[in-house]
């Protein structure tokens, strides 16, 4: 089984996103209030992991946005095959702009991010949500990281800068 960590981008220590960070039952959960670096050491020893956060103002939180931008990228992309799951947690609207805020650079960056890999907890609606799936998505996403650390990463046809960008190279000279 692959090592799986939890980042929590909340200021609250026991507040929501604690709460459902608790319910995937993994046991190194990172509070970003006690510091950056223990999370980013965190991440490069772990195989996959959870990046929690409140939304504010349509938005990750300021300690989550300070962990993206601390965190490394090329030339030697050491996130690369790295299992990513999300989860966001607000009052209203914005967790899908969160969680998008948070896939995109860890995209870039190498993560593999597998399907249905972010959950979306809106407290003034989770019981009216259709089918009232916020109420038992924790539960989804808990079962699909425990089915991803079963499994081996799928591993990428090459090593970043060998010859994987030249065919999308080849389109700048061309014509539209």
């Amino acid at each position: 089984m692959t090592k799986a960590i939890a980042i929590n981008g909340s200021r609250e220590r026991n507040g929501r996103t604690a709460k459902l960070l608790a319910l995937l039952d993994i046991q190194d959960v990172f509070h970003l209030v006690d510091g950056m670096k223990p999370a980013l050491d965190a991440i490069r020893r772990a195989d996959t992991v959870v990046l929690a956060t409140p939304v504010l103002w349509f938005n990750v939180s300021a300690l989550m946005k300070e962990l993206i931008e601390l965190m490394e990228e090329g030339p030697e992309f050491p996130c690369e095959g790295k299992a990513a799951f999300f989860v966001a947690v607000c009052d209203e609207d914005g967790a899908q702009q969160a969680i998008n805020q948070m896939m995109a650079p860890l995209n870039h960056m190498g993560f593999w991010i597998p399907p249905y890999a972010s959950y979306i907890f809106n407290a003034n609606m989770a019981d009216r949500s259709e089918d009232e799936w916020m109420l038992y998505g924790i539960d989804e996403l808990a079962a699909r990281l425990k089915s991803v650390q079963r499994q081996k990463l799928p591993s990428l046809p090459g090593e970043p800068g060998s010859g994987w960008g030249k065919r999308a190279a080849a389109l700048l000279h061309d014509d539209d």
